[in-house]
């Protein structure tokens, strides 16, 4: 029974007694004025009476929702009844009304019930052993005795039996009630967990907003709390604030990680976030302001914020207190493009921005918190336990839809029973992104289009069901796809570094052969293999791809049927061949593109519009062109972060865009790599050029952690 139950039935029950006094007392005082009583019995009885009621009126008004008041109730009600039984004429009148307040009190305590019968039934039979001493009773007057001690009886009887009845529907009322607030809760744990994970999720586009929206929630909770908000709002607003990103989840991550200033259009995209948010969120009624949340969290009290420009008291409370906590964990964290800010700047930032950008109030309560260091402690690695096992539950959920869903035959290669290019590719990135680490394997049948205008194209299909089934038996947990006619790409999680995916090419190698020898329907089967290994969670599958692929290039320049490891470009075990690798696969890709129409910047990967451009011009004015790439690497026994990294990579390119002409071009080849086209320049003229730009960035770089290295080729030949 909750409190505001308990304190009504306190209510009722004493207003219902004073009533009763009341009506005595009444009753009394118009018998004293006929003389039918007396004064002094008007004073006692009102002393028997009143000070009870008195007494449980003062503890009703202390504590109305006290559970044991109601036997102070029966108690004063009792000495009552004891002293109108053995003083008054109107004993029938009160073995009524003493067992209809008894069951109206006690109604689920039948032992209470027996009790108070019991003791009632004594005091009757006093006062008939007073009135039979007394010479009032004899044979011809009893009756009315007989019948009050009967109806006594009666009364109290049917009070307990009824009493029994209700207390057994009460104990199971209150086993349901009490499975129903179970199941609340555990609905409401649920979601709260389904919320969290999804919020993971979200956070999980960016490293550096990982625990974001859990920081929020509790953020914004807390200053619920301090404004007054009442329990369940404050509850609403913490799963509030863990959706408040969920539109992020459809920013490309190019523009979600970017390091630098987001161009207008890339910002334009960002901004789009709270829309995509609230249209997410709009049809979910279980939590009130779900999507008002999302919408509107980045709106300005003067009107300058985004989506709808609202202003003031226009925009809800709700996005006004989750705008406030979402600008202090934006400052209070490390993000791609700049370090957390210290305390004194927090502050200082939340006073410029009150009134203006935040709410006076909620603002003077996070500045109060900060202060008074009393914002809660979020651990993104302590989730609880439920948290962690319904993310697990979901994430098998997904692995299921993944690995099952993508067996529809429109994702599967009809051939093979592999993954289409496009399905893949989703594929191998959701199992990057759960493991972390891994290789990636690009299998590539040598001279298949020799195989096919020789022998046929059912030849073809022999020697590439053959291979796959052979790169099957290679690992139960691996991914397969099928990016070209013959060309075959693996994830394999279980081989841990490029020394373990080199022993599996091996192996792979070796049965190939002995298959090749065996078989005479595929003896002239013969497989490269390009090798790249996956060094964290973060890396995109596409620029894996590049990488094994450049890989498998070198594999094929060394005659097929053999295998070959990328090194990672950023580790400081440099391997000089794969610089060569990098710039003549390079070469080999944007001689092989089909025809763009270019323009004079082109963005990796379209190199062809590049050449194209150049090529074209070049072949008009007879010049020539010559390529070089220059190759960031990181140096022995340093660590320097992503942030680092891009930096240094952006001085290069400056330094690169500062020392070439106008007709030169500049491309970015990958997340470590630029490579530039230069225009009629002899070797000698070339080296000057190189040597121009390594002085510009040595002179704008002065720390130890990276290293240039470059390669050139001519590409008029």
């Amino acid at each position: 029974m909750n409190d505001s139950h308990e304190k009504k039935i306190n209510r009722n029950l004493v207003y219902g007694w004073m009533t009763i006094v009341l009506i005595l007392f009444v009753s009394y005082v118009m018998e004293v004025l006929k003389e039918q009583r007396t004064v002094t019995y008007l004073v006692v009885f009102m002393a028997f009476t009143t000070v009870p009621a008195l007494v449980v009126l003062i503890l009703y008004l202390r504590k109305p929702d006290f559970y044991y008041l109601r036997y102070a109730i029966v108690g004063g009600y009792f000495l009552m009844y004891i002293f109108v039984m053995i003083t008054g004429s109107t004993t029938m009148v009160f073995s009524y009304i003493l067992p209809m307040l008894s069951l109206l009190v006690l109604y689920h305590q039948p032992w209470l019930i027996l009790v108070t019968g019991f003791g009632s039934f004594i005091v009757n039979i006093i006062s008939v052993l007073l009135r039979y001493f007394r010479g009032e009773l004899n044979n011809s007057n009893t009756k009315d005795v007989e019948i009050q001690l009967a109806l006594l009886l009666l009364c109290f009887t049917g009070s307990y039996l009824a009493t029994r009845l209700y207390d057994e529907i009460h104990r199971k009322n209150q086993e349901y009630t009490h499975q129903l607030a179970e199941r609340g809760r555990d609905i409401e744990r649920m979601t709260l967990q389904t919320i969290t994970t999804i919020a993971n999720t979200i956070d999980a586009k960016d490293e550096y907003t990982r625990g974001h929206s859990r920081r929020v929630s509790e953020y914004s909770a807390t200053i619920a709390a301090e404004l007054g908000l009442t329990e369940i709002e404050v509850s609403n607003i913490r799963f509030i604030g863990l959706l408040h990103d969920i539109g992020k989840i459809g920013i490309p991550d190019s523009v979600l990680n970017k390091p630098g200033k987001l161009t207008q259009e890339e910002y334009q995209v960002m901004k789009g976030h709270t829309t995509s948010g609230a249209e997410i969120l709009k049809d979910i009624d279980m939590i009130p302001g779900l999507d008002i949340g999302a919408r509107y969290h980045h709106e300005r009290l003067d009107g300058k914020g985004y989506p709808d420009g609202l202003s003031g008291d226009d925009i809800p409370l709700i996005a006004r207190i989750i705008a406030v906590a979402d600008a202090y964990d934006a400052m209070s964290s490390n993000r791609v493009y700049r370090r957390h800010l210290p305390k004194d700047r927090i502050l200082t930032e939340l006073k410029n921005g009150r009134g203006s950008q935040w709410d006076e109030k909620c603002t003077d309560i996070m500045i109060r918190l900060i202060e008074e260091d009393r914002l809660p402690k979020i651990n993104p690695d302590a989730d609880n336990e439920a948290i962690q096992q319904t993310a697990t539950i979901l994430s098998r959920v997904i692995d299921l839809a993944e690995d099952r869903g993508g067996e529809a035959p429109e994702d599967l290669d009809e051939l093979t029973g592999t993954y289409g290019r496009d399905r893949g590719k989703i594929a191998i990135q959701h199992k990057i992104e759960r493991n972390g680490t891994g290789c990636l394997l690009i299998f590539d049948i040598d001279h298949f289009h020799k195989i096919n205008d020789v022998e046929g194209f059912m030849v073809g299909d022999i020697y590439l069901k053959t291979m796959v089934d052979q790169i099957r038996l290679l690992s139960d947990n691996q991914v397969i796809s099928r990016f070209g006619a013959d060309e075959f790409v693996v994830y394999m999680p279980d081989a841990e570094d490029a020394h373990a995916a080199e022993a599996i090419a091996q192996h792979f190698l070796e049965k190939v052969h002995t298959l090749a020898e065996s078989d005479q329907r595929v003896n002239k089967l013969s497989v490269s293999i390009g090798i790249t290994e996956v060094a964290t969670e973060k890396d995109r599958v596409m620029v894996l791809y590049e990488n094994a692929n450049k890989a498998l290039y070198v594999s094929k320049q060394r005659g097929g049927n053999t295998f070959y490891c990328h090194q990672p470009i950023n580790t400081f075990a440099d391997d000089p061949s794969d610089h060569a690798a990098d710039l003549k696969h390079l070469v080999g890709v944007i001689r092989n593109r089909e025809h763009y129409k270019g323009g004079l910047i082109a963005a990796y990967p379209e190199f062809g519009k590049m050449y194209e451009f150049i090529t074209s011009l070049a072949q008009r004015n007879q010049m020539k062109v010559q390529i070089t790439l220059f190759t960031l690497v990181q140096n022995p026994g340093v660590k320097a972060s992503l942030e680092e990294q891009n930096r240094v990579l952006d001085l290069l390119q400056k330094a690169i865009v500062d020392s070439i002409r106008n007709v030169d071009v500049i491309t970015r080849y990958s997340n470590t790599q630029l490579a530039i086209l230069l225009m009629n320049l002899n070797e000698k003229e070339v080296k000057t050029v190189i040597n121009r730009i390594m002085t510009e960035f040595l002179r704008t770089y002065d720390k130890n952690e990276f290293t240039v290295h470059y390669d050139s080729a001519d590409l008029s030949k």
